[in-house]
Parts: structure tokens; sequence; C-alpha cells
């Protein structure tokens, strides 16, 4: 049985296809994690902020007070996020305890190369 040259030049469409949709796909997510990332840096935040309340067209005088209480804001959100990190890694480290505990000693070694750590600056 002959395969015609449209089923070949066809089938080698669609797999052009998959592949630039894959690869599309794969872009689209790292780009999204990079967004991410960006977003939620005090700059960006402060520039996003600033850029809203600029659309209120508030005067000269307003101006500073406004961007001293956005970055009062974003220094109490920084904050309450290094605390919210801390107590993520304060349960993370008494659940890694707790598991130790009912580890025999072979069980233990392993469990203490693979078990989460907690990073320098949360320490």
């Amino acid at each position: 049985m002959m395969i015609s040259r449209r089923f070949k030049a066809g089938c080698l469409m669609t797999t052009l296809i998959g592949f630039c949709l894959g690869i599309g796909f794969v872009f689209g997510i790292l780009a999204h994690q990079a967004w991410k990332k960006k977003t939620e840096q005090p700059e960006f935040m402060k520039w996003a902020a600033m850029n809203q309340l600029k659309k209120l067209d508030p005067t000269p005088e307003q101006l500073p007070k406004l961007e001293a209480k956005v970055d009062a804001a974003i220094a109490e959100l920084m904050s309450f996020k290094a605390q919210a990190m801390r107590s993520i890694w304060d349960i993370l480290d008494h659940a890694s305890s707790e598991i130790d505990q009912d580890l025999n000693p072979e069980q233990k070694e392993k469990w203490s190369r693979n078990k989460p750590t907690r990073p320098e600056e949360l320490r």
C-alpha cells in the first residue's frame, strides 16, 4: 500500500503544529512564572499602586502623602508575608521532627537528606 504525498504532508503539518503548541505552552508557563515572581516584588507593587492612584489626578500636595501611605502598606504586607513564611516553616519543622521520631536509623538517614530545610533568610 502506497502512502500519498498529501497524507505525508498532512502528518508532517500535524506534527509541526503539535510541536509548536507544546513549545508555546511551555513558554507560556515560564512567562507566567516570571510575571508572578515579579509582581511579588515591593518595587512592582508600589509602581502598580501609584499608577492606579495617578488615575485619580492627585494634586502635587497629595502625591507625597499617597506615596507614603502606599509605602507603609507595602512594608506591612512584606512583614506579614515574612511572618507567614516563618509560621509555615515552624509547622514544617514540627511535622518533620514528629516524622523523625517514628523512623528507624536507616530511614532517619534517608529522611535527613530528603526532608525540607528552612531557607537561611528565615532562620
